[in-house]
């Protein structure tokens, strides 16, 4: 079977096109689905030495910046397989520094310009390219929480299209300056995820690289920015006894509920132990953990998070006081390791979020 995934295909290219070297290569799941496991994809390499059979984990971009997360992400793969399966990354360019961290954490990978650490009793295999000045300068430039804000904001626009007379929406919906728009909108097409179009005006260069940017500096930085505190029910009541009170409090207190509560509720699918409750600023986290009678507990399954600029809600959510379907799916996708919290995070993808893919990608 040939890949269909765009980025696939560009990486096993690389591979066969390597001289001196017969690699044959075969789709053989797409995606790959286990008992506790759900990837992108299983392929077999095959050369003169003998087969290798990988589960692949395709990430668009690995960066300084999100290395540490995809690591952790990679490491928890490679545990649950069994010894007869290895991972293999699949991804865009990689900078000098994150190959290195790669090879030292014994991650094999191809990426889409011809690195490639392979290491397998099949196959050894160790290229490397040099990225160019600006793809090194490019790579140094920081993902701040404002950044991450306009982002998401971005996410939500029904197109490409970033207007001029946009601008000032923008900056209220992501609770950020007009200036500071105009600032992170030029580095963000440093970055490569917009493009400048005449007059000012921008365009989204590739919705799901964004989505997944978006979702890794989610999880690293503006998370635990806006996070406020765990919890656990009190007088040893489960999750599953206090979901009818979340849901009753919502409207009144004026939190919207994402997470599992969130992803379990739009789907009809997972069977939830946890929640994430977005506060308005004006809230007091005190006063909700009274009402829902909570008390702290670090690894508490109720997590309560600050609001950030106006568009936190979900708009014609299929129930009221819901969050973003952005938001909901960024906050499970941190836990996707899970198999069960990953196959409602792709659910929840299939029937919302590809809609804002598909208008994006119809221009």
């Amino acid at each position: 079977m040939q890949p269909k995934h765009p980025l696939l295909q560009k990486c096993l290219a690389q591979l066969k096109a390597l001289p001196h070297l017969k690699v044959e290569t075969e789709v053989e799941e797409m995606p790959y689905i286990a008992s506790n496991i759900v990837a992108d994809g299983q392929i077999a390499i095959h050369s003169p030495q003998g087969s290798v059979t990988y589960v692949i984990e395709i990430k668009s971009n690995v960066t300084s910046e999100t290395i540490t997360f995809v690591l952790d992400y990679l490491n928890v793969l490679k545990q649950r397989l069994t010894s007869y399966y290895r991972t293999l990354l699949i991804t865009e360019k990689l900078s000098k520094s994150v190959t290195k961290r790669l090879i030292q954490e014994n991650i094999e990978f191809i990426d889409a310009t011809g690195n490639c650490y392979l290491n397998s009793p099949a196959l050894y295999l160790l290229t490397s390219s040099t990225p160019s000045a600006i793809e090194a300068s490019t790579e140094s430039l920081e993902i701040t929480t404002s950044t991450l804000q306009l982002m998401y904001v971005l996410l939500q626009i029904k197109s490409p299209k970033i207007p001029k007379p946009l601008f000032n929406q923008l900056a209220e919906a992501a609770g950020i300056s007009l200036k500071t728009v105009k600032f992170l909108l030029n580095r963000l097409c440093q970055l490569k995820y917009l493009q400048r179009q005449p007059g000012d005006n921008y365009w989204i260069a590739n919705y799901i690289q964004l989505l997944e940017r978006w979702e890794l500096g989610y999880k690293e930085s503006l998370r635990p920015k806006l996070l406020l505190g765990t919890y656990t029910p009190l007088t040893g009541r489960q999750f599953s006894e206090i979901v009818d009170e979340i849901v009753h409090h919502a409207k009144d207190e004026g939190y919207l509920i994402g997470g599992e509560l969130g992803g379990a509720i739009a789907t009809d699918y997972l069977h939830p132990i946890g929640a994430t409750l977005h506060l308005p600023e004006d809230q007091n986290p005190i006063s909700l953990q009274l009402k829902l009678r909570l008390k702290p507990e670090r690894q508490g399954t109720i997590t309560f998070v600050r609001q950030f600029g106006t568009r936190n809600a979900w708009d014609n959510s299929p129930v009221p006081m819901l969050a973003d379907p952005l938001l909901i799916h960024a906050e499970m996708m941190a836990l996707a390791t899970d198999e069960r919290v990953r196959e409602t995070s792709n659910r929840l993808f299939n029937q919302y979020l590809i809609q804002l893919q598909n208008a994006a990608e119809a221009f």
